[in-house]
C-alpha cells in the first residue's frame, strides 16, 4: 500500500494511491482472563454479554469493562489488556505502520464532511479526574464516549499508538460532545507530535485552542504549536 497525502496551507488536499495485494484476514483474540464485570457486544445486536476466559472474540466485537474490572485477550501475533471503564473494537487491536495511519486519518476527514448532525443520546457525563498516572486522560463516567475513548488510550498504552489514534478520531466524530474534553485532545494530538506528523498534529492543537483550556494546558498546546511552525519553517 502507498499513500501520498499534500496539505495546502489553508486546507488539506489528499491525493491517495492505493495499491492492494491481497484482503487482509480478520483477526480473532482468545479471552486469557477476566477480572470483574466485562461485557462485549457482537456484530449489530443490541445486547451485551458477558465475557469469561477461554472465549474467542473477532474483529465485529465491542468489548466493555465496568469499575475495578479488566480483560486480557491474546492473539495470534498481539496482546491486549483493556482495563477499568473503557471499551474497545476488537477490530482496533492491530499495528498500523504510518502509511496505513495517514490513510485511516484521510478517511476519517472524509468522514467528518460536514452533514446534519444526530442527535446523540448518550453525550452527557459525569467527569471526575482529567488525568491519572504518566499524564494519561481517565475519566470516570458511565458515557459510552468517555469509555471509548478510555479504551484508546489503552490501545496507545498498550504499544498499538497509530491504533489508538484512529479509535480516538472514530469516538471524536461518533460522539461529538467527546471533543470538548482538552486532556484527550492533548493526548492524540501528542502522539502525532512524537510520531513526527507534524502538520496533521498542528491541525489537532490549531483546533484544540478554540477549548476552554487551562493555563497550563494552553500554554502546553501553544509551545507544541510554535514548535511545529518552527519545523515546518525549517524544512
Amino acid at each position: 500500500m502507498f499513500i501520498k497525502i499534500v496539505k495546502g496551507d489553508k486546507m488539506k488536499k489528499l491525493i491517495l494511491v492505493l495499491l492492494l495485494a491481497g484482503v487482509v484476514p480478520a483477526q480473532t483474540f482468545v479471552v486469557e482472563s477476566v477480572s470483574g464485570d466485562v461485557k462485549y457486544q457482537e456484530g449489530g445486536s443490541e445486547s451485551w454479554v458477558s465475557l469469561k476466559a477461554g472465549d474467542t472474540v473477532g474483529d465485529d466485537v465491542v468489548i466493555s469493562t465496568g469499575s475495578n474490572s479488566s480483560v486480557l485477550l491474546k492473539g495470534e501475533n498481539e496482546q491486549f489488556k483493556l482495563g477499568e471503564l473503557a471499551a474497545v473494537s476488537v477490530s482496533n487491536i492491530k499495528t498500523m505502520d504510518i502509511d496505513e495511519l495517514l490513510l485511516a486519518l484521510a478517511m476519517e476527514d472524509i468522514m467528518n464532511a460536514p452533514k446534519k448532525i444526530e442527535k446523540n443520546s448518550d453525550n452527557t457525563a459525569v467527569y471526575g479526574t482529567e488525568t491519572g498516572k504518566d499524564n494519561k486522560p481517565i475519566i470516570k463516567s458511565n458515557d459510552f464516549g468517555i469509555k471509548r475513548l478510555n479504551g484508546a488510550v489503552e490501545l496507545a498504552g498498550n504499544g498499538f499508538e497509530e491504533s489508538a489514534v484512529v479509535a480516538a478520531r472514530e469516538t471524536f466524530r461518533k460522539y461529538p460532545g467527546t471533543k470538548n474534553i482538552p486532556s484527550y485532545r492533548i493526548y492524540f494530538a501528542n502522539i502525532l507530535y512524537n510520531k513526527g506528523l507534524y502538520e496533521e498534529a498542528l491541525d489537532e492543537y490549531v483546533d484544540i485552542q478554540k477549548l476552554k483550556l487551562t493555563d497550563e494546558k494552553r500554554a502546553e498546546v501553544n509551545k507544541k504549536t510554535e514548535s511545529i511552525k518552527m519545523k515546518l519553517l525549517s524544512e
